[in-house]
């Protein structure tokens, strides 16, 4: 009877057995189908007053579809990044005609904190050739949007975005993993505007209940 003979992904496997990532059960994927069934409707459309041509989120910033948020941004949870990648694409193909995809930037002193752009995940298995980062940038380091009111929202990101030449009249869309106020996206639309873009529409994981 020959040896049986287990490789480094099998030990690991032993080891660390795969398990959803927002529930814990062992031997499911990263978003298990009970997980997934809870993530609950769509968000509401917005009005956006200015800069946004459209905007589509595709859960409510709740239950299960915003503890996904939370574990892959803060959490690190980074095996859930494909499955909400894999939804964000489905809807991006469904999504207004665009030409080119921007994820929406992180300031680099955040992103060596946490290792990653979460929105650069999300966008990940959108077509190569329209996926450009690079084309937006965050060029000031601004304290978290969280417990701030949407007056010092806006305050806090005046400036925080700029925008290449390279957008110049193209419609581009934004992705990124949430919408609250609003106030990241009006910033990036106003920062394409300046840079010549034709239009900017986003779309998000979750978002939240528009403001009155």
């Amino acid at each position: 009877m020959g040896r049986l003979r287990l490789s480094w992904a099998d030990l690991a496997g032993l080891v660390y057995p795969p398990r959803c990532s927002l529930c814990g059960t062992i031997g499911e994927p990263p978003v298990c189908s009970e997980c997934r069934e809870e993530f609950g409707p769509p968000a509401p459309s917005r009005d956006w007053a200015d800069g946004i041509a459209w905007s589509r989120s595709l859960f409510l910033f709740e239950g299960r579809a915003a503890q996904a948020v939370r574990r892959l941004k803060y959490g690190r949870a980074t095996s859930l990044a494909r499955p909400m990648a894999e939804m964000i694409e489905q809807a991006r193909v469904e999504a207004p005609a665009h030409d080119v995809i921007v994820p929406v930037p992180i300031h680099w002193v955040r992103r060596t904190q946490r290792g990653f752009n979460q929105s650069e995940l999300l966008a990940e298995l959108a077509p190569r050739d329209l996926t450009r980062p690079g084309f937006l940038v965050r060029t000031r380091f601004t304290r978290p949007q969280v417990g701030l009111t949407a007056k010092e929202r806006l305050v806090n990101l005046t400036g925080a975005f700029k925008a290449g030449p390279a957008v110049r009249g193209a419609r581009v869309l934004l992705i990124d993993d949430v919408v609250t106020s609003g106030g990241t996206a009006l910033a990036c639309a106003h920062a394409l505007r300046m840079a010549g873009a034709l239009e900017t529409g986003l779309l998000t994981f979750c978002g939240e209940f528009p403001s009155d």
